[in-house]
């Protein structure tokens, strides 16, 4: 038979529970995803030649539009903030495309099955990133949800800004203290990445940065250059202690959940990205926006820049 004092117990410990549930479903469906997170590194990489001076770049990615955690109107705030940081360069690792969570993936996630609202929706949003702002350029890329949705839209979209859209093909910017590359690769999923094409027209000395979406291209045998720069994992949106992420998009996902990935003199860099996929939410994995500057070292090295 219970006393009134384990009664007291069970049922204090019930409610404890019960309102620790609460705050946690609050965090991870809209406290969490509606924040905002940055995330400064300082990358020395031997794929930039000693005496190219260095760049300071944003790097964002997985944006996913739609009308919970990213209307166009918080597309619009985001840029705001990038603008700010008045960085030299910004760089878009794909996944513009978000909406409809019934509605997504290769076979319902194409414009056809979405609402006439969903699409305008996704047009606004990837218009209001054509106000972002860099004095040396903003350069793009697919990932797999904007060629689910419409590739052809999705680069009809980016012409009508000065986003520079990238597809297996490189863009040479030219500075007095050392020209860069932008190499851009097409998404491993949807498209058909050629790392020996898109690099093409790059000398075999000049600073470069490959720009793919899927981090997983990264261990690709044909690619073989010394910096690439990532999204499409979110660090697996859902995260625990100890246990880390429970859906992994990638190999990836993991090992980069603190940014960053080195293997021998090649460095792989991973945002966390700023939008959510499948389900509306996120647990210790909030979007981020990295600023990333990038310089000469004959070995490869990432730090942390603390605020």
């Amino acid at each position: 038979m219970l006393t009134k004092k384990t009664w007291t117990v069970k049922w204090s410990l019930r409610f404890v529970l019960f309102i620790t549930s609460l705050i946690l479903a609050a965090q991870a469906l809209w406290f969490e995803p509606q924040s905002l997170t940055f995330k400064s590194l300082d990358i020395k990489t031997p794929a930039f030649p000693e005496g190219t001076r260095p760049i300071r770049a944003v790097l964002i990615s997985d944006i996913h539009i739609d009308n919970i955690h990213m209307p166009p109107k918080r597309v619009n705030e985001i840029v705001k903030r990038i603008n700010s940081l008045k960085p030299d360069v910004v760089l878009l690792a794909g996944d513009y495309i978000g909406g409809d969570y019934l509605k997504t993936g290769p076979k319902h996630g194409v414009r056809s099955a979405r609402s006439t609202k969903s699409n305008i929706q996704q047009e606004e949003g990837i218009r209001a990133l054509g106000q972002l702002n860099a004095p040396l350029g903003v350069y793009a890329v697919m990932g797999n949800h904007d060629c689910w949705w419409d590739c052809k839209r999705v680069r009809t979209l980016f012409s009508e800004t000065p986003i520079i859209l990238l597809e297996n093909e490189a863009y040479q910017i030219k500075r007095g203290e050392g020209d860069i590359w932008i190499i851009g690769v097409e998404d491993g999923q949807t498209q058909l990445p050629d790392f020996q094409k898109a690099a093409e027209d790059v000398p075999r000395e000049a600073a470069s940065l490959i720009l793919e979406h899927n981090p997983g291209l990264f261990d690709w045998p044909s690619n073989t250059h010394k910096l690439m720069l990532s999204g499409h994992t979110h660090a697996g949106q859902v995260r625990f202690p100890i246990i880390g992420s429970i859906a992994r998009m990638s190999r990836h996902t993991e090992d980069t959940a603190d940014g960053w990935f080195i293997k021998d003199d090649r460095t792989l860099i991973v945002t966390r990205g700023l939008g959510t996929s499948g389900l509306p939410v996120r647990f210790m994995a909030p979007p981020q926006i990295m600023l990333l500057t990038i310089s000469p070292g004959k070995e490869p090295q990432v730090k942390t820049i603390r605020p």
